[in-house]
Formats: C-alpha cells, structure tokens, sequence
C-alpha cells in the first residue's frame, strides 16, 4: 500500500510511477474518494465527540429530570445523523481501497522505464556457457528416458504441469535444499517453516489479493447464501510463495528497531494456477502447478533496505556460482516490476537443450509497501515507522535442478553431481 499522506502531497510521483508500470488507475475517481472519504471521516469524528460529551452529561444528570430528557434526545438525534453517514462512508470506501489496493509502488529513480521483459537489461554473466561435443537435450527428454521424471502420471492423478520425480533426481533435490540452507543458516538467516494454507488477510497483505486471486488456489471457500457443514479452519488459500506467510506471521505487529534486521528463510511448496499461460511451458520442470521453493525475507530499517537488497542478490548470485552453472542478472525494467517493488533483479540460466536463458531466481525490494498493508512497524526510542520487507528466492527447486541437468549433461546421456551437492548424495552421477 503506498504512503497516502506522501501521494497527498506529492500525486505526480505515484501518477507517473503506476504509468510507468503500465497500471491504469481512474485518478479523479480515486481524488473524488479521498475526498469525500477525509470530509466524512471528519463529520463522523465530530459527531461522535459530540455524543460522547452528551453521554457523559447524561450519566451525570438526574434521572427522567428535564435536564436528562433533553440529553438523550440530543443523543439520539445525533445517532440518527451518524447513521446514513457511516452507511454512505463503507460505500465511499470500498471504492477508494479497491482503488488504493490497485496503485503500485512506485519504482527507484534508477530502474529502467520500459514496457516490456524485452527492455529489461543485462548487467552481468558468471561463468561462462558450456560447450558440447553432441547435441544437448533438454532436461525433460534426458530425465523421462531415465524414468526419473514422469509427467505421463501424473497428468493420471492430478492434471498437466504436474511433474512425479524419482530416484537419484528427487535425491538431488533434497542435497540442493539442504546443501542451500545450511549456506543461509550460516549467513544469520532464521530457518522457518511455514503454514501452505493461509487466509484471504495474510494474501493481501502481501499484495496478491485481490490482484493475482486468479492464479492462487483456494481451499473449501465460503459461498455466499450456501449452508454448508464448514468450519472455522475452512476457506484458506494455498500459498504463492513461503514470502506470504514469512510477512504475514508479523502483521499488525511492533518490531524494536534492536531486532533489525530480522531475516528469514523459508521452505515450502508453492501453489500457481498459471492462469494465462496456456500452452507455455507446460512439459518438464519450468512452469508447475506445485514446486518447492526456498525463500528469503528481510525486514529492515527503511534506510537499510537497498544495501540489504544487494545483500540478497549477492546470495542469490554465490548459490548458482558455487553450483558452477552460467547465468546472467538482469536489471528488471518498470514495465516487468510486479507492483510492490521499487526495484528487482532477476537471475537467468542457460538452458543449453532449449538455447536460450530462463528465470531461476528472483530478488525484490518492496519497501514499506507490504508493511503498511499488513500494518508491521518498527519502534525506536523516539518514533514509530513502518519497516521495509524484502524478498528474494534463494532456489526455486525445479528450475535450478533443470539448469543442473541440461548443464552437467554428458554425451552418455548422464548428468555430473555439482561438486558442492556431491557430499549430500552417495553417487557422482546419474
């Protein structure tokens, strides 16, 4: 949620960063709410100071006395009046945080401004690309010859974009979750493992609700005018991403600026209905409905969060470079910055069976934009602030074990263990 004091003071700012962002919002709409909504509030706070005052020279009055009787009559004028306000206020708000809920943070002086992925920028490779005396297949044929990956299956018990993993593939994914954690846990990260199930609050504090409510799965929901056996624990959300509730899990809460920075990192399976992306991706392990995913969340102090933002890219970065795999960072322009961050790099590995480079790894600076929303702020000795809450993926399992498989295949058709994971697995290769 943006600074709605600072966009008062300062509209042009927010106006050009959702344009730059390619978000439509009704300005004047949103300016005609505000208004309304500060002149009602104000009304509403009157009347209720009023009443208030009254109330108390009620209790104090004889009672059934003239006095008394011209009190409560004042009372309860005033409640008639409060009444039709406060009705007209819940109208006049739902359209203006329906509004509010739309508008992006605003990007960093420094971020590209650009429409698309196309104009997102290259700053950076490691290593260098591999080259092969053969033909590379992609990591979905190496694997399925090998019966170690089975999409056929799976599409038999769930749907497409399912994938069974087996053997010494599904191996490796435990040595590279573990071999990654243990680098985290070392790094002061604090290991957290998380609800999946989470409600409608923890998802839109995190900004995905309502904006990505047709891509996250939901759990047994409440329909409005059905009777149905359904309790308390009923209508929760799979989770996006562990961010969700690692955010979430502080909301409404005070953090001592002596706390900071707080740093977590979380592992979970992810939930994605990848709506909009038929027939993209739909074979191996790239774009799944259900992967497991290790996750960083910093929360910080808000002069802090772009030294801790490079502070996680370089994590990102040290993970793929001790895995040994080429990649390249990308400097994610406006047009590609998902609404809440003011900045975002992305990693991307050559996929040699494919020939072309794809997304591994994420890392973003929200600011105070998740923070508001989930009203999380920090106390010093003298002030109360809202925090900045930062992200980043230290592995999305799948994609960086595909990049390890088309990376360290052989002509044989086998793949070499990465040097760092081969104390966590009992073989070289596979």
């Amino acid at each position: 949620m943006i600074n709605l004091k600072e966009y008062r003071e300062n509209p042009q700012k927010f106006i050009d960063g959702a344009a730059n962002k390619w978000v439509s919002i009704d300005w004047n709409v949103f300016d005609e709410s505000d208004k309304n909504i500060r002149s009602l509030q104000t009304r509403i706070d009157e009347l209720k100071s009023k009443r208030n005052t009254l109330s108390q020279q009620v209790s104090q009055s004889e009672k059934w006395s003239e006095e008394f009787l011209w009190l409560v009559k004042q009372v309860q004028w005033i409640k008639q009046e409060l009444w039709p306000l406060e009705e007209e206020y819940e109208i006049v708000y739902q359209t203006f945080s329906q509004l509010l809920a739309k508008i992006p943070s605003p990007a960093f002086d420094d971020v590209i401004i650009g429409k698309s992925d196309e104009e997102n920028q290259v700053l950076w490779y490691v290593w260098e690309k591999k080259t092969y005396n053969f033909e590379p297949k992609t990591h979905r044929d190496l694997l399925e010859s090998k019966w170690l990956l089975d999409q056929e299956r799976a599409v038999k018990i769930s749907w497409a974009r399912f994938q069974i993993m087996r053997g010494e593939f599904a191996q490796l994914q435990f040595a590279l979750m573990s071999w990654a954690i243990s680098k985290l846990v070392g790094k002061w990260f604090n290991l957290t493992l998380v609800p999946q199930l989470v409600k409608k609050e923890a998802l839109y504090a995190t900004w995905y609700l309502p904006n990505e409510s047709s891509n996250i799965y939901r759990v047994n929901p409440t329909l409005e005018g059905q009777e149905q056996d359904q309790r308390e624990e009923d209508d929760l959300w799979l989770i996006w991403t562990s961010e969700v509730p690692l955010i979430a899990q502080h909301s409404s809460e005070i953090l001592d600026a002596e706390q900071l920075p707080l740093r977590y990192v979380g592992y979970s399976s992810c939930y994605r209905r990848e709506a909009g992306t038929y027939w993209k991706d739909t074979k191996g392990m790239i774009r799944l409905h259900q992967f497991d995913k290790i996750e960083m969340v910093s929360f910080v102090e808000p002069e802090d969060s772009k030294k801790e933002h490079e502070m996680l890219r370089e994590i990102e970065e040290e993970i793929f470079t001790d895995l040994g795999l080429h990649f390249q960072r990308i400097d994610i322009c406006t047009g590609d910055l998902w609404a809440p961050a003011a900045k975002k790099y992305d990693l991307e590995a050559w996929f040699p069976g494919v020939g072309k480079y794809v997304e591994i790894t994420s890392t973003s600076n929200t600011t105070d934009f998740q923070t508001r929303r989930a009203n999380i702020k920090v106390r010093n000795w003298t002030d109360k602030y809202f925090a900045h809450s930062l992200n980043g993926t230290a592995i999305a399992l799948g994609r960086a074990l595909a990049a390890i498989v088309e990376q360290y295949q052989t002509a044989e058709g086998d793949v070499i263990v990465p040097d760092v994971l081969k104390g966590y697995v009992s073989f070289e290769k596979f």
